[in-house]
């Protein structure tokens, strides 16, 4: 527990000094963007390549996509009649809301510093799904609530924007070497591992730059509404978890999964729909703060290390 403890510190110290240095206006959330966009192509497939190409793959990791898009499926159709009769791009972000989780910029940091990279496996498959879900459930429901179009989006054209995304390059190029026995050198995996280090500090760090704490109080009555759906959903699911699944590392993986915050894709989503944006960056703050104080009791209440 005291290194489940170090890492809540750390991960907490990181955040803190991100918000800091954009407070005090040593960078701003604008470059901010810049640096999500060098992580996505460089640390992030650097360390989807390193946490699958040596792992033991085994038929029950196949089920964590679908937990994932069950459990977006369920909060976008709750949300959707929950919010019944409310101001249409109202309605529209606070369902966007409700599907997509953060898994890349919040699960994998915290995963990594508590159990370590082997953890890291199960929060990419269960990522799988969330990328999934945010680009199959999330942007449609954007589109339809917009009123762009009819709100579909093309199998097709899915899959591409997923299976394009850096990290799920990295992902498949990793599951390759290691289902196919690719050899790679071993400086090629030095080269990696010391990119995929860089991970984890940049991505706190740019948690901390686009952490805000201006809350759109006015519209708190309907951001809590969704909180609660996401929590209630993530109780259940830890209840069912910690009962079902025999205790294992897939078990402590799986239990911090299902209550991570909500899903950071919804700010450019709702730029793009002419949302406000502001309803979406509280639900997402919020989140975040509920999800870390949350994971940290559970880590320590549950015993998972």
């Amino acid at each position: 527990m005291a290194q489940a403890n170090a890492t809540f510190i750390i991960t907490l110290a990181f955040i803190l000094m991100g918000f800091l240095i954009k407070k005090y206006n040593f960078i701003s959330e604008k470059e901010g963007k810049v640096l999500s966009k060098f992580l996505m192509h460089t640390t992030f497939p650097a360390l989807m390549i390193i946490s699958t190409a040596k792992i033991k793959l085994e038929p029950t990791l196949f089920l964590l996509p679908f937990l994932c898009i069950g459990m977006g499926v369920i909060m976008i159709f709750a949300a959707f009649y929950f919010f019944k009769g409310l101001e249409t791009k109202l309605r529209g972000v606070l369902t966007m809301g409700a599907g997509g989780l953060n898994v890349g910029l919040f699960g994998f940091p915290l995963i990594e510093g508590i159990w370590g990279t082997e953890a890291l496996v199960f929060a990419v498959m269960f990522d799988i799904g969330n990328t999934i879900m945010t680009f199959g459930g999330v942007y449609p429901v954007g589109s339809y609530f917009a009123k762009r179009g009819d709100g579909k989006f093309p199998i097709s054209k899915l899959m591409l924007r997923v299976f394009t995304l850096p990290p799920v390059t990295g992902m498949v190029i990793g599951l390759s070497v290691n289902i196919f026995s690719i050899p790679l050198p071993d400086i090629a995996f030095d080269f990696l591992g010391i990119l995929a280090k860089a991970n984890k500090p940049l991505v706190l760090l740019l948690m901390g730059i686009y952490l805000s704490f201006e809350l759109n109080k006015s519209q708190m009555k309907y951001i809590s509404k969704v909180l609660l759906l996401r929590y209630l959903l993530g109780g259940i699911c830890v209840v069912g978890i910690y009962f079902l699944v025999p205790p294992s590392l897939m078990q402590s993986v799986m239990i911090v999964l299902v209550i991570l915050p909500l899903g950071m894709t919804i700010l450019p989503f709702s730029d793009e729909f002419g949302f406000d944006s502001r309803i979406a960056g509280t639900m997402v703050n919020i989140s975040l703060l509920i999800s870390f104080v949350l994971i940290w009791f559970l880590v320590w209440f549950l015993h998972l290390v």
